[in-house]
């Protein structure tokens, strides 16, 4: 037993307290006592000292050994306490344990006092380490269904954008055939143009949704966080304006991730917009790059947390801060705070599906009235960037001369639309909606075909699975993949390994020839 004792004593007689001391002393245990004889001590002694043990005598002038109980349990306080009574009645000792009273000992029986506090004690702690085990699992369980929960939304958005992604195909490939017969300046090419713009606004949101849902194919590469930080400097400054100050606290040393640069700088510009716009009135953006090595310890209460060697980017502000209410949803596709039409609500789920595709994690602390900080954990690599080389110039869309096409696809006005851009471009198509058609034309054409134009995700099938059976048939079988998004289903990890060509929807015309041209300009 620990030999100090913390003892919270509840005595109106100095001297019987006295003989409570020295039966303490004589056991081993140096006592610290504090002594109280009313409730209004009691409180203040309760809030002002931790204590290990609280010993009370049962009758007393001004205050009792039940009332001394009463204030004890009304402070939430799992403490033992213990009645040291010269008088009690069996009858009143059973009524006062059974109100919460751990013991109760007579004053001419303090032997008994040592081996009651010592199993009092031991039984404190255990309580205490069942409500820690019990805390930590109502923790996890909450981890797990947060986890759960956005696997679910993510798993609904992706599918929504893709549904969404093979419309607007369509939309933008009818809208750019009609507008090449519209007069220049009329006011038919303008509408037209208008409803091209409106579909570029529309396919942003898709992306964006992509994003989240860790559907959108990205192109990963050895990237320098810090240079990314300080090429969008000057944007953010224009962004945003003179009443918010930035502060940038960048590691000297370069962070490499192996990350797609594009998603980066975006996943960046996302936290720096909330951030702003949670300082209506102006205020302090932080930003800070640093290299950090995590122990098991350092990520037990991190959700998605794991030990290792990590790049750390963090995104604070002196905003107005959220609640745990807040907290709990800001990740979530269209959440938001802001007045009606002041936004979509994308920014932070864009941050999270971008992070959770980099292998990483995102922490928030934040509360009402003191600003919010963003904690993102990207891997670390050692691999270096790869040096800029100037971009060539863009590859013209050109006019096919009669090569032959196989295009498969399962959303009608895709297929309508994507059968006359070629056909009108010099291409001789042959369509099919789903597999069977597909293998019938392949078989009835002998797979005379220069490429096999096909959706990633069709019916019963796979595009990947359909392509390794004609190529089995015909070895060096040019294709081109397309699709709304890239999820488990549509093997996606196949594909970009093996280096296929992939077409995102929703494409645009002079898109959709342009790598027509290049795949079948590409030598076997």
């Amino acid at each position: 037993m620990n030999p100090e004792l913390r003892v919270l004593l509840v005595e109106d007689s100095e001297d019987d307290a006295f003989l409570l001391m020295n039966a303490l002393e004589r056991g081993g245990i140096k006592p610290t006592v504090s002594r109280v004889e009313t409730a209004e001590a009691m409180r203040a002694a309760l809030d002002t000292q931790e204590w290990d043990v609280v010993i009370s005598d049962y009758f007393m002038p001004r205050f009792s050994g039940t009332d001394a109980l009463a204030v004890l349990k009304a402070k939430g306080l799992d403490l033992p306490f213990l009645i040291v009574s010269g008088a009690v009645e069996e009858e009143t000792a059973v009524l006062a344990m059974r109100a919460g009273a751990h013991d109760y000992i007579m004053k001419d029986n303090l032997a008994r006092l040592i081996p009651v506090i010592e199993r009092e004690r031991r039984e404190a702690e255990m309580r205490r380490n069942q409500r820690r085990i019990e805390e930590e699992k109502r923790k996890i369980e909450a981890q797990l269904f947060q986890s759960r929960k956005m696997e679910a939304i993510g798993r609904l958005t992706g599918g929504v954008a893709h549904d969404f992604n093979n419309i607007l195909t369509a939309i933008r490939g009818y809208t750019d055939l009609a507008i090449r017969h519209a007069e220049p300046g009329s006011s038919l090419h303008a509408d037209l143009s208008e409803v091209q713009t409106a579909v570029d606004r529309a396919a942003g949101l898709t992306r964006q949704l992509l994003l989240f849902s860790r559907c959108q194919p990205m192109e990963f590469e050895p990237v320098d966080v810090n240079k990314s930080i300080r090429n969008l400097l000057a944007m953010l400054r224009r962004i945003l304006g003179e009443d918010v100050q930035v502060a940038y606290e960048l590691a000297e040393e370069p962070l490499i991730a192996i990350a797609d640069p594009t998603s980066v700088e975006q996943m960046l510009m996302n936290l720096v917009v909330n951030s702003r716009d949670a300082m209506p009135e102006g205020g302090t953006i932080r930003i800070r790059t640093e290299s950090v090595s995590l122990k098991p310890a350092d990520v037990r209460k991190m959700p998605d947390g794991r030990p290792g060697r990590f790049i750390r980017m963090s995104v604070s502000d002196t905003g107005s801060g959220m609640d745990a209410s807040v907290i709990e949803h800001i990740f979530e596709p269209f959440f938001t705070t802001k007045d009606m039409g002041k936004g979509s609500g994308l920014g932070l789920s864009v941050v999270y599906g971008i992070v959770q595709q980099h292998k990483g994690w995102i922490t928030v602390d934040s509360r009402p009235g003191k600003g919010s900080d963003f904690d993102i954990f990207l891997p670390r690599s050692d691999v270096a960037p790869k040096s800029q080389t100037p971009a060539g110039p863009a590859a013209s869309a050109v006019r096919g001369r009669g090569e032959r096409i196989l295009l498969i696809e399962d959303e009608e006005s895709v297929l309508n639309f994507t059968l006359r851009s070629l056909e009108d471009n010099g291409y001789r198509v042959y369509a099919a909606s789903g597999e069977k058609d597909a293998l019938d034309l392949f078989a009835a054409q002998q797979g005379d075909f220069h490429l096999v134009f096909t959706d990633v995700v069709l019916p019963n099938t796979t595009g990947l699975k359909l392509i390794e059976r004609m190529a089995a048939e015909k070895p060096g079988l040019r294709v081109l993949f397309s699709s709304g998004y890239t999820d488990t289903k549509s093997q996606w990890k196949i594909i970009e390994e093996k280096g296929y060509p992939f077409l995102q929807k929703p494409y645009s015309l002079n898109h959709l020839l342009k790598t027509v041209h290049e795949v079948l300009s590409r030598k076997k």
